[in-house]
């Protein structure tokens, strides 16, 4: 008995090294939950202000049959990824919103693997489970379940085929990696269609690819582009209008650059009425026409207000990306993210700095593709119109670097501890 007490640390301790990313991904899932259980409106029907009426709207239509659309009118204001996810869930588990916020922990649960997973594919197993665990406490992904917001599904869609695309330019060549291109390519499509910036986004990374790699990129947009065409197809066939991922435009374009709104402005946010003013389009317009319209409110303001519309707006929408916390979030909600956010840049740049002047091709090419991803998101954000959620892919990206920091502080601990004995 006493030979089998004895044992056991060292058995958990050997389980625990064969099983670390099942161990993370249990954890990350524990925390989530129980974060979940902090917030009483997420065991209830109850929805947020915001998009999470929309995406529930959209499945409960897809569950009864009556097709991708909301208030019985077909729709293409968002794209499918999120809403066809929460119909799967409610096709399942019923029309219950907290059964998606638990689906919605184990899409965190599962990113913090793929971050984990990414790092060890770097710098070895240790660097894999600080990395891993680091994203299971980094408190602005563990507040995301109890939210039907997209970045659930994104943010692992988007790590996903962005470690990916690195894999594919750092593997050695081999006849499956015109396959594997392709393979990823539809893995930027499904997550251009949950988030429209992917597509951006996939294209930068088909040009990174193809400076070395110019089949691969090409089967690799061949790839994105198949995945779209069903979307865009039916979108043509509702609307008769050429919309690849969704008919939000002028939508999009005047939130960024129509006239100044007069309510009190929120840091962290970028809102009708406060930052823009609220539109008044004529009534009966279809969706299609809306856009247009609201494209043309936009442009009107730009070409009589250039300085005001574009150039003035770049300091408030940097500082609403770049900053730790919504300014409506609690104290409490304020220090945690602020805190966790201070910690990610110290651990993770000096890391993407070692990379980006590291011998090992693949940590240089791990550092060219997050600089390359983050540099883009930034300035299209600052240019558009950017909110703290928008930044988290930059923050999923340098977790991965957290991995390489604090591996190399641990091993620099246990030597000078070593030398001192």
């Amino acid at each position: 008995m006493k030979a089998t007490l004895s044992s056991s640390p060292s058995a958990v301790k050997a389980f625990l090294q064969r099983h670390w990313l099942l161990t993370i991904f249990l954890l990350a899932l524990a925390v989530r939950v129980a974060f979940l259980c902090t917030k009483p409106h997420a065991w209830t029907a109850h929805l947020q202000a915001g998009d999470e009426p929309l995406y529930h709207g959209i499945a409960v239509s897809l569950v009864r049959g009556e097709g991708y659309s909301l208030d019985g009118q077909p729709t293409a204001r968002y794209g499918p990824g999120y809403p066809l996810f929460v119909a799967f869930i409610y096709r399942v588990f019923g029309v219950h919103p907290p059964a998606v916020r638990l689906a919605n922990a184990v899409l965190g649960a599962f990113l913090c693997v793929l971050v984990a997973l990414w790092a060890a594919k770097l710098w070895g197993q240790r660097a894999g489970v600080y990395a891993g665990l680091f994203a299971t406490l980094y408190y602005p992904f563990v507040q995301l379940p109890p939210y039907l917001m997209t970045e659930n599904l994104y943010l692992p869609l988007f790590v996903a085929a962005t470690a990916a695309t690195w894999w594919l330019h750092t593997a050695p060549k081999d006849r499956r990696q015109i396959f594997h291109a392709a393979v990823i390519g539809a893995m930027w499509g499904i997550a251009a269609l949950t988030r429209s910036i992917a597509l951006p986004l996939a294209l930068l990374s088909a040009f990174w690819l193809g400076v070395r790699h110019w089949a691969l990129a090409v089967t690799m947009l061949v790839g994105t582009v198949v995945a779209l065409l069903p979307w865009t197809v039916r979108n043509y066939v509702a609307f008769n209008a050429f919309i690849p991922l969704q008919l939000s435009v002028g939508h999009d374009t005047y939130l960024a650059f129509g006239p100044p709104g007069t309510e009190p402005r929120i840091l962290g946010h970028w809102n009708w009425g406060s930052d823009v003013q609220r539109p008044n389009p004529p009534e009966g317009l279809s969706p299609v026409a809306r856009d247009k319209w609201l494209r043309a409110q936009a442009i009107a303001y730009i070409r009589s207000h250039p300085m005001d519309a574009v150039v003035k707006r770049i300091p408030r929408k940097l500082a609403n990306l770049l900053t730790p916390f919504y300014g409506t979030a609690s104290l409490i909600n304020k220090v945690l993210s602020t805190l966790c956010y201070l910690l990610l840049l110290a651990l993770s740049l000096p890391a993407g700095w070692r990379a980006w002047r590291s011998e090992q091709p693949s940590e240089r090419r791990l550092a060219e593709l997050v600089l390359l991803i983050a540099a883009f998101t930034i300035a299209f954000h600052a240019i558009f119109y950017g909110v703290v959620r928008y930044r988290y892919p930059i923050d999923a990206l340098l977790l991965v670097l957290v991995g390489k920091s604090i591996s190399i502080a641990t091993a620099r601990k246990q030597e000078s501890l070593t030398q001192g004995k």
